[in-house]
């Protein structure tokens, strides 16, 4: 069966905002009957079609949309380019006080950034930041002003996470924290 575009129904996209609200749906009456939630069948990943400038009007109506399925190409022969992407993933944030130290342990993506808002402390306050990837710096976060860092972990998704904070400085140094990381399930 075609659609209205000349492309069999299985190769229709759907944008990926769509799809994951599929899963999150699905996973919710799944999470309800105190199941597992359904994996994505294909992996964490989405593709898209890229037509070369001479091609068939199907693979010009397949420009533009994001499939979850590696889409097959319509005709023998084709040339077009078929690009695939990572999922946006949801964030999700920690938020804390800083005033001594902190540890923050979680499972997240392979990428994890970090906010500080200095509330109160002298000209020297700051952070210093470690983590269980081999990481190590001096964050400089004095009252009134903020600071931000990013850190990788070198390896795949799901990344577990274990990040200690401490307040450095004068002994009345107050620092917010944020960190914000993809969501992530193991």
């Amino acid at each position: 069966m075609f659609t209205g575009h000349g492309m069999p129904k299985r190769m229709v996209g759907i944008s990926t905002q769509e799809s994951l609200a599929k899963f999150k749906k699905a996973g919710a009456k799944h999470d309800s009957n105190n199941q597992k939630p359904p994996k994505n069948p294909k992996g964490n990943y989405y593709w898209t079609v890229h037509p070369k400038e001479r091609a068939c009007e199907t693979c010009k109506a397949m420009e533009g949309k994001e499939f979850i399925e590696e889409p097959e190409r319509p005709h023998p022969k084709c040339k077009c380019e078929i690009k695939k992407h990572p999922l946006r993933r949801p964030k999700r944030y920690i938020n804390g006080p800083l005033t001594g130290h902190a540890y923050e342990t979680f499972t997240g993506g392979d990428h994890v950034k970090i906010f500080f808002e200095g509330i109160s402390g002298g000209l020297t306050s700051g952070v210093h930041l470690s983590t269980n990837h081999d990481h190590s710096e001096q964050i400089t976060c004095m009252s009134f002003s903020s600071n931000s860092t990013s850190l990788d972990a070198s390896q795949e998704p799901p990344v577990h996470w274990r990040i200690h904070m401490v307040a450095a400085g004068s002994d009345n140094v107050m620092i917010n924290y944020t960190l914000e990381h993809e969501v992530w399930s193991e």
